[in-house]
């Protein structure tokens, strides 16, 4: 059997994006986008099963499927994109896992991302393996048929070539420039920040696309001194300028967000806003707009200020850094079907495997192996990122050497008298060689990533009507207050919006009031009749006090008028509509903060690094 893996970074983009949508380039000569690749992955997994069927299974979603015929793939709109990579290069009988770790709708570039990654994997499997541009524009083309409208290009380069670098968009063939800053460089003057808002790229691209080709000019200008911005933040970036590549990001998203309704929300601006006061040169939104993530470039010196300044703002700060590699293939002719994905650590030799001795206790020196792990565990849709170190000992049988995982148990490494050489009087108590238990200790590592896999799970929790997750070691309580907050803000903003509809109403009864005044005022005078209306004035406005103030709306006065009770009870019961909406408004959103679901995380195997392992000697452990 033949199982490939393909893995490759997302990007975040600097400047010029939607100029690499064609043919937009082609009318702003000297257009160029610049990115970097950044340590969120996509990943494909596809395995040769030779059984005629396709199965699927989409780890991000959640959703497995097998499938006996494309015709019946073909239904399914999930599998809409492998269906169409599947069919170009006429392949049947595979097992395909994907997976991502950029949140969805981030405009990081992780479904072009997956879509490298897929096509790539799907081409070794077939047996023509694309490489470079060869991959960027298959994988283009296939994606703009998926989405119905154009697909622009600068998506592809990092995940294929990594680092940091610009596309110029030439007539007949893009040009990509790796830029002379390190990434390293980068990474001290940069900060992603997610709004937690996702973001879909082809409404916004699509709109400007239209409007660039119906030769609006509003568009047209825009597009041009945003190119002529990109120029700016290549040549800061190349000279290592950080400040000048600041004050380019700063340009870029003002010309950005003038040209369409949409791009910016209230939460990239609130995230500019802090982050700009907390000493940040600038920062705009990544892909398309409308939500997702923010990239802010600013002094080294600035960053925890520009991190704490955004804590206050919807959303979280990202931790990713850009990286110089691009995708990597990992291919296993000798792969059973659906086989259980490696750890990031080989098999060790057993001839690497360390040996050391626990001291006190009482009897002679047993075998057991201690294993050390680190266990990422992500949750793709929130971005959530825990990583957790665990140290495990485990008996080996005396007798055959087998490693009993069954039996092992967490442990402080910190707690135990470890040395290098075995105490004098004590004898090591095995029956087999030592070359032999070395092996099996070996053979078992395996046994041990299993061990992580199965026990280790993270529970996180999510309110689904406002999009939040909990952190990693958030209570149930603390999440629930963070969700009551947000939904007393929904409410303030609400009831601006009400209080605006109601004082309209009021307006226009007073309006009404007062021409009907002026008409009995008119009649009075023809009729030689004048009365004053000092006192409805009087009680009007302290009517309209009591609102406003929070109390009743009524006036208590013997005086009133008969029009004027009639008028004061109309404001009575707009008042009583005002608070029964905001009270119906304030129930449903209290109603939707305490809607939380709980959601098990476990480990993707791949994200189980073995950080230490070795074969203990002990009388006993503790």
């Amino acid at each position: 059997m033949n199982k490939v893996i393909v893995r490759a970074p997302v990007r975040a983009d600097l400047a010029g994006g939607t100029l690499d949508l064609w043919p937009i380039y082609l009318f702003h000569p000297g257009s160029r986008t610049v990115n970097v690749a950044i340590s969120y992955y996509a990943e494909s997994e596809v395995t040769e099963t030779g059984n005629g069927a396709i199965e699927i299974h989409l780890t991000d979603q959640q959703y497995r499927q097998r499938y006996e015929s494309m015709q019946e793939m073909s239904s399914d709109p999930k599998a809409a994109l492998l269906h169409r990579a599947i069919e170009h290069f006429k392949l049947t009988g595979l097992q395909i896992t994907t997976r991502t770790d950029a949140p969805r709708g981030s405009g990081l570039g992780g479904s072009s991302a997956l879509a490298i990654t897929l096509v790539r994997a799907l081409s070794q499997v077939a047996g023509h393996p694309l490489e470079g541009e060869d991959l960027i524009f298959l994988v283009r083309d296939l994606e703009t048929r998926l989405l119905g409208v154009p697909a622009g290009i600068q998506d592809y380069y990092p995940p294929v070539f990594g680092g940091l670098g610009s596309l110029h968009l030439n007539p007949g063939k893009p040009a990509r420039h790796a830029l002379q800053t390190s990434v390293s460089e980068l990474a001290s003057h940069m900060v992603l920040h997610h709004t937690g808002v996702a973001h879909f790229s082809g409404t916004n691209n699509w709109q400007l696309y239209k409007r660039q080709i119906e030769k609006k000019k509003k568009v047209m200008k825009g597009f041009e001194r945003i190119a002529e911005t990109s120029i700016e933040m290549e040549r800061a970036l190349d000279a290592g300028n950080f400040a000048a590549a600041g004050a380019a990001l700063r340009k870029e998203w003002e010309e950005r967000k003038a040209l369409i309704e949409g791009i910016s929300t209230p939460e990239i601006d609130a995230a500019i806003d802090a982050a700009r006061a907390a000493g940040a040169w600038g920062g705009k939104v990544c892909g398309a707009g409308g939500g997702g993530c923010v990239v802010f470039l600013l002094p080294p010196d600035k960053r925890a200020e520009v991190v704490r300044a955004l804590s206050t703002v919807p959303g979280r700060v990202l931790d990713v850094a850009p990286v110089a590699h691009g995708m990597t293939v990992n291919q296993d002719r000798d792969a059973h079907a659906a086989p259980p994905t490696r750890s990031r650590s080989a098999r060790r030799d057993a001839t690497s495997i360390e040996q050391l001795y626990v001291y006190g206790g009482f009897g002679n020196y047993r075998p057991f192996v201690l294993a050390e792990g680190i266990v990422t565990l992500s949750e793709g849709r929130s971005g959530l990122r825990h990583a957790v170190a665990r140290t495990y000992i485990a008996p080996m049988s005396s007798h055959d050497g087998h490693v009993l995982w069954e039996q092992a148990s967490q442990i402080n490494a910190e707690a135990l008298n470890i040395a290098a050489v075995p105490e004098p009087h004590r004898k090591l108590e095995s029956a087999i060689t030592p070359e032999a238990l070395v092996q099996n200790a070996s053979q078992s590592e395996e046994g041990f990533t299993t061990l992580l896999e199965e026990s280790e799970r993270m529970h996180i929790f999510h309110n689904p009507s406002f999009g939040f997750y909990s952190d990693a070691n958030e209570t149930r309580a603390s999440f629930l207050e963070r969700c009551m907050e947000e939904a007393n803000r929904q409410l303030e903003d609400q009831q601006e919006r009400l209080e605006s509809t109601f004082r309209r109403r009021f307006d226009q009864l007073r309006e009404r009031s007062q021409r009907e005044q002026r008409e009995i005022d008119s009649k009075e005078e023809e009729s030689g009749i004048r009365e004053s209306n000092q006192e409805v004035n009087v009680a009007w406005g302290q009517a309209l006090y009591n609102i406003t103030s929070g109390r009743p709306a009524a006036v208590a006065d013997e005086k009133v008028s008969v029009r004027e009770i009639d008028y004061l009870e109309n404001i009575a019961q707009i008042q009583r509509a005002w608070d029964k909406e905001l009270e119906a408004l304030r129930d449903e959103l209290t109603g939707k903060a305490q809607e939380i679901e709980e959601l098990t995380i476990v480990p993707a195997r791949k994200n189980i690094e073995v950080t230490r392992y070795l074969i203990l000697w002990a009388a006993n452990v503790p």
